[in-house]
């Protein structure tokens, strides 16, 4: 309570000034200041009469008291606006309204920017923050949030895993840890949710899927850690702010409904029948016998075209007091692999309500969504490369009627088209996100007002796993039959309490806005599952729990708090110098005693050039703005209870002998009772600029961040604790670059005439793995990210002096242009030798692209629109992993020959290659995401829009696999193909 008293008391020096008493009559003015061409209402602008000032809120409006009686002249003033005036006379004790229109010059520098705790003006942000709206987002087939502002933001990348409705990452600036989450924060209508990075919880698919895109109006990232450094501890990855609709103007009832066709676009290159047959008779005489006479594309088999259909309404409206909008949506996507659905049904409702004269303002926020996830088991993707395309599909002798090859080896292939029938996987999802916000202003200092934000994030998850007994894979290794079930859940609550101080500065020029708040979080969640194995039967499939051999109930549950005070002032001297300093102060139960409270503390600063006498000679410059920042945010986004021995119960085969008798061990873990919060130290220089009125306008930005205290798991002396490694702070890493953004309205002949905007982006990262253990002298590799063939064989590696999951290989020989099998260039000598020794391998390329490019083009011409959106990746590598584990003629000689590769038509190799660089290709590209063409007309009266969208037209690329993103790690190993998808849409408004 100490705290709260000393935050409070560190808003009271503004009483300063607020005069001590009034020694002439006075009066009030109010009134409301709105955009002469629209009409729209203008929040943020300064009004001022003689020495007393005001900003106007949300709605436009304005209250300036004790305003002396009298004749004065009123003023307002809004960056991007010309300034307006107008005189007023003042009777005692009497209230006069005025409400002033500004004529727009720059209008981009006014709009309204949703940051943290608040809003800002565009052109009075001292930090890197990014806003897109609804006009500017991605079109088509959108299943997930993130998908809408993919290749729109410079420095965000956003990587999808193909499937519909799929787990997507998003990285702003690069990666900043290694162990810890590098997802962003994700603020809903300022309710946070998850639990400090990523969307939260789901059976599988993203869990930001629970909002319907359709519902959001902007999303607008947090960049830079001094915009984001005012939620702390969650901040370190950057922030991203997702609000949505509200209601507005007149009642509408508004409909939007589209269907669409996914076909898959590319598939791994294998051998064809005749290829195969050909392949086994030359490298595996002994296996001809095995061969059919079929001539089977699996792939053909597994894949399909994915239909998809959406429906959204919404009924939304305004009254003199409140506002609303009350949305239904509903979503059916099929995957272009068989036995992949998402299907959704969501509900939105958004409802303000005006009170006490519009003093209180509440504010009420829900989304509910329940998802239903069917996808596609496992192994169908990695048999249909396998199996041999010499087989049939079905067969009369089996007891499924599935071919299958003989013996039920562990070393066969399965009938992809058997896993299909025979295997389910699926899961749902219930959630509700929600909020209610209450702004009041209060009465005795003009300015003032107290917020209060109290939320919660809920979610219900069930996921269900079923291979039946009959199935191949479960005879061959005997599980014979395999049932996994879980039920996950999650309640996150969170209260926010702050007080927000916005005026114009009596005593000096300038306006202040002060924020001084209090956050409390708390998360507890329950995992509990049941695997079995051994099934009696298969005809309860996942509608219920059979008996079975062998029963394993688990059940893990989890629980964690944060608590924080924070604080914010923003200075703007006259729109040309602005400041901003916030701190915010952490507790997280995360972390032992000793570390449980961390200080996150921002500096910004602004110099508007543009408006230096120096440079307002230069008529077509509207703004040029110098920005500089520093701040340090926290990453407590890792498991839970770190700071405490766990316990683990042995096995038969870890048992100690006490006499004639037998006793199971309880081994501790080692454990470091002082584990903290990652740090993240960042640098950020920018310079926004514009011209003619804001018709070009960009920014360029070079940053730097340092993350130290990275947790690593390392080795430890024998004898120092409980195991031979430990889990603690001792790494560190670094990312650095360069971000360019443009846009410019290229044409404008007015209404019904051509107009053409286009954004560009670019944005250059470097990152560095600077230090692992710094007592462990040179020698310091984690050897990570495991593929397919070999036992525990790895390709990446962590190292000091490279970027995180580096590519580890040998540097492949070559002779007239084609490898040499098992020939490769020692690093001492650059000498051929042979085999690829962990001595001769080297850090090789990363996954993460070099530059990221992004170009979006907004067309419209009379009732027509065009927009499409290009994106480019230069410096990425790929590891081609189904090349390297099935393009060896070794594959052939199993107890039953896999399908090979079609890269071994040209490699030749015998045997596996799997640590050459040969398979690290270079997967830059350039790619045509979304393309889409309205008409907009009227029917009856009413508001009408048809359109054609089409996603992922193509792709120009030299990579050979399936796709050049393969996730953020690099690494093609029979992931889910990319889909081209083509929708048809209307939308009413009636």
């Amino acid at each position: 309570m100490r705290r709260v008293r000393c935050f409070i008391g560190a808003l009271l020096p503004v009483l300063w000034m607020v005069p001590l008493g009034a020694q002439q009559p006075t009066g009030t003015i109010r009134g409301r200041v709105s955009d002469g061409g629209t009409q729209q209402a203008l929040a943020g602008a300064t009004v001022t009469v003689g020495s007393r000032g005001a900003l106007t809120q949300a709605d436009g409006r304005y209250v300036i008291t004790g305003v002396p009686a009298g004749t004065d002249t009123l003023r307002a003033r809004m960056l991007g606006y010309a300034p307006g005036a107008q005189p007023v006379t003042v009777t005692g004790g009497d209230t006069v309204v005025v409400d002033i229109a500004l004529t727009a010059q720059a209008v981009g520098l006014a709009e309204m920017v949703v940051v943290g705790y608040g809003e800002q003006s565009a052109g009075n942000i001292a930090g890197a923050v990014k806003q897109l709206t609804s006009n500017e987002f991605n079109t088509g087939r959108i299943v997930s949030p993130q998908q809408l502002i993919q290749s729109k933001v410079a420095g965000v990348q956003v990587v999808d895993n193909n499937e519909p409705g799929g787990g997507i990452s998003v990285r702003i600036r690069g990666p900043s840890s290694v162990n810890a989450s590098s997802e962003p924060l994700f603020v809903v209508d300022g309710m946070p949710v998850g639990t400090g990075a990523g969307g939260g919880l789901s059976a599988g698919r993203d869990p930001l899927n629970f909002l319907n895109p359709d519902d959001i109006e902007t999303i607008t990232v947090l960049k830079d850690a001094s915009a984001s450094a005012i939620y702390g501890a969650n901040s370190a990855n950057g922030v991203v702010l997702i609000q949505t609709r509200s209601g507005r103007g007149r009642p509408q009832l508004e409909y939007s409904g589209s269907a669409s066709a996914s076909s898959v676009t590319r598939l791994p290159d294998m051998l064809n029948a005749a290829q195969f047959r050909a392949a086994v008779q030359q490298y595996a005489p002994q296996n001809v016998s095995q061969l059919g006479n079929a001539n089977t594309d699996w792939f053909s088999l597994v894949d399909r075209t994915g239909m998809g259909q959406q429906h959204d309404l919404a009924i939304t409206g305004a009254g003199q007091s409140n506002d609303y909008r009350l949305s239904v949506g509903y979503l059916n996507q099929d995957g272009i692999i068989k036995g992949t659905t998402t299907e959704r049904v969501s509900l939105g409702l958004n409802y303000t309500q005006r009170l006490l004269s519009d003093r209180l303002n509440v504010h009420a926020n829900l989304k509910g969504a329940r998802a239903l996830d069917q996808f596609t088991p496992g192994g169908v993707l990695s048999n249909a490369a396998q199996m041999g395309p010499t087989q049939p599909v079905y067969s009369d002798t089996a007891v499924t009627g599935f071919y299958n090859w003989p013996g039920k080896t562990l070393t066969s292939a399965d009938n992809p088209v058997q896993i299909l029938k025979l295997a389910e996987a699926q899961g749902s999802t219930f959630r509700s996100v929600g909020n209610v916000q209450a702004n009041y202003t209060l009465p005795f200092l003009a300015g003032l007002s107290a917020n209060v934000n109290l939320g919660y994030d809920v979610s219900k998850v069930t996921q269900e796993t079923f291979n039946a007994s009959l199935l191949h894979s479960e005879q061959k290794t005997g599980q014979n039959g395999y049932d996994f079930q879980s039920q996950p859940s999650q309640v996150n609550t969170g209260l926010d309490i702050y007080l927000n101080y916005a005026a114009p500065l009596r005593a000096v020029s300038g306006n202040i806005d002060m924020t001084a708040g209090y956050s409390y979080g708390k998360s507890h969640a329950e995992y509990p599952s049941l695997t079995l194995t051994g099934l009696s039967t298969d005809l309860l499939t996942t509608n219920g729990i059979p008996s079975a051999q062998n029963t394993s109930p688990f059940l893990d549950v989890e629980e964690s708090k944060l608590i924080s005070f924070f604080g914010r002032i923003n200075y703007n001297l006259n729109d040309r110098y602005i400041a901003a300093v916030s701190v915010r102060r952490d507790g997280s139960s995360r972390f032992g005693p000793n570390n449980a409270w961390g200080t996150f503390p921002s500096v910004a600063l602004a110099w508007r050039l543009s408006q230096e006498p120096f440079l307002r000679g230069f008529s077509s410059l509207s703004d040029l703005k110098l920005r500089l920042s520093w701040a340090k945010t926290g990453n407590q986004a890792f498991s839970n209870y770190q700071q405490y021995t766990s316990y683990l119960v042995g096995n038969t085969q870890a048992q100690v002998q006490f006499g004639n008798f037998f006793v199971n061990t309880i081994r501790p873990s080692a454990v470091d009772p002082n584990i903290k919060w990652e740090a993240t130290n960042s640098y950020d220089v920018g310079l926004d600029y514009g011209f003619r009125n804001q018709r070009i306008s960009g920014s360029i930005d070079w940053y730097t961040k340092k993350t130290t205290d990275l947790i690593f798991t390392v080795p430890i002396a024998a004898g120092t604790n409980f195991s031979n490694f430990l889990t603690t702070n001792i790494g560190s890493m670094k990312n650095s670059g360069i971000e360019l953004t443009l846009g410019a309205q290229l044409l404008n002949q007015g209404a019904g005439g051509l107009t053409w905007s286009v954004d560009v982006n670019a944005a250059h990262n470097k990152n560095e793995l600077t230090s692992i253990n710094p007592f462990a002298g040179a020698a310091q590799q984690i050897l990570v990210g495991g593929v397919a063939g070999g036992v525990g064989t790895t390709i990446q590696v962590l190292e000091p002096g490279q970027p995180i999951n580096s590519f580890f290989v040998c540097k492949q020989s070559y002779q007239s242009g084609k490898p040499v099998e098992n020939k490769y260039l020692s690093l001492a000598a650059d000498t051929v030798v042979t085999g690829c020794l962990n001595t001769n391998r080297r850090a090789f390329h990363d996954p993460a692209p070099k530059w990221i490019l992004g170009h979006s083009s907004y067309l419209a011409y009379h009732r027509f629109d065009l927009s499409f959106t290009l994106r480019a990746y230069l410096g990425n590598y790929v590891y081609n992993n189904v090349a390297s584990n099935l393009g060896t003629y070794a594959e052939l000689t199993r107890s039953s020959p896999y399908n090979l590769h079609a890269s071994v038509l040209k490699t030749g190799f015998m045997n596996p290659q799997y640590l050459t660089d040969f398979y690290v290709e270079d997967g830059s590209f350039l790619r045509l995401d979304n393309l889409t063409l309205g008409y907009s007309f009227t029917y009856r009266g009413q508001q009408m829009r048809v359109y054609g969208a089409a996603q992922n037209v193509f792709t120009l690329t030299g990579y050979s696999g399936v796709d050049p993103t393969a996730g953020l790690i690099g690494i093609d190993n029979n992931i889910y193909p990319r889909s081209r998808t083509v929708t048809g849409g209307l939308s009413v408004r009636l």
